[in-house]
């Protein structure tokens, strides 16, 4: 079996091209800027040089990208979008013309066309092909979706998402789409992108992933506490007898310490409430049960390590499965596929 698992993330894309036969030391690894930071600094660029932009393509996650179109227009300069690239900015599409994007299928003469979407195949084909490799048939790939929420805060649509995968078993297969929902809009366009250029995708979340990637690492022993340390998001999870049993979501950037430790504690005693991490701004916990006992605690993610000088997590252990802790999610996703792979037999 050969495998390219692509963890999207806020800051990197995390890429690793499994191969049954070659030892996971040997395989083909890189760490690139997401999409969202590429297309970003093409339109900071743009603006740069007095440019208007027209962003074309699927809808992708926001992030960086977002920020520059917020950034471009302040600076007087004007952004046309397509629907599907204008929806990266919000699904409300009123609400992104209500910022000053215009809304159109054709791209001005006068703007430089910049192209939207989480993954950019030909980019990697060309990178593969420069030593000798080709892109193998299934791709595995992992986007933080929000879903489709042009009424609602997208923190309550995304955790009634994971809530609802926990409360559906909260295995690993809990978690991973042949299909994706329809409400999951971004894991959607990853989806079509790949199926139309002729690959068979596999679709998950970037939390899950990052859990149960991490507890391949030998030293998670179960009833275990795993949190992934995000450049955008923090993700902690209870993991019992192969399930995600408990949850909760933030922001990395609004966490410290502290709060950390606070919010720890109270998910592990089970008296974590949604409302507190949601008041706080951040996404949502949720609690199926909790075990009597946490036997290991690992973190994973690339700002794992603010919080493990801090103090804030008692006889933590930084995971590494497959020895480097940048892959955590792409072998999360290699394990989906392996469950899932009847689905196309």
């Amino acid at each position: 079996m050969s495998l390219l698992a692509i963890d999207v993330g806020a800051g990197t894309q995390d890429i690793l091209y499994y191969q049954e036969d070659v030892p996971l030391e040997g395989s083909t690894k890189m760490v690139l800027p997401s999409s969202t930071v590429i297309v970003g600094n093409r339109i900071n660029r743009a603006r740069l040089a007095g440019k208007d932009v027209f962003l074309h393509g699927p809808t992708m996650g926001g992030g960086a990208c977002t920020a520059a179109v917020r950034w471009h227009l302040a600076a007087g300069l004007k952004v046309y979008a397509t629907p599907t690239a204008a929806a990266t900015i919000n699904d409300s599409l009123e609400r992104v013309e209500a910022l000053g994007v215009i809304i159109r299928e054709d791209a001005p003469s006068s703007a430089e066309a910049i192209q939207t979407g989480d993954l950019d195949l030909p980019a990697l084909r060309r990178a593969f092909q420069l030593f000798d490799l080709d892109l193998p048939r299934d791709l595995a790939v992992a986007v933080q979706d929000h879903g489709y929420s042009p009424q609602r805060s997208n923190r309550i649509v995304r955790f009634e998402h994971l809530r609802n995968a926990i409360r559906s078993g909260g295995t690993l297969k809990s978690f991973a789409f042949r299909q994706p929902p329809d409400a999951m809009t971004r894991m959607l366009a990853v989806h079509s992108y790949l199926a139309i250029e002729g690959f068979r995708p596999l679709i998950m979340d970037t939390g899950p992933a990052a859990v149960f990637g991490a507890s391949l690492d030998p030293r998670c022993i179960e009833p275990s506490l795993i949190i992934n340390f995000g450049n955008g998001h923090t993700v902690a999870a209870l993991l019992d007898e192969g399930r995600i049993t408990a949850i909760f979501e933030h922001h990395t950037s609004w966490l410290t310490p502290e709060k950390l430790r606070n919010l720890v504690d109270k998910l592990c005693s089970g008296r974590l409430k949604n409302s507190e991490v949601f008041d706080d701004g951040g996404h949502g916990a949720y609690i199926e049960s909790i075990p009597e006992r946490i036997l290991s605690t690992l973190v994973t993610g690339p700002r794992r390590e603010q919080f493990l000088k801090s103090g804030a997590l008692r006889d933590a252990v930084a995971a590494s499965p497959g020895g480097d802790m940048m892959i955590t999610g792409c072998l999360g996703l290699v394990e989906a596929w392996n469950r899932k792979e009847d689905l196309w037999r």
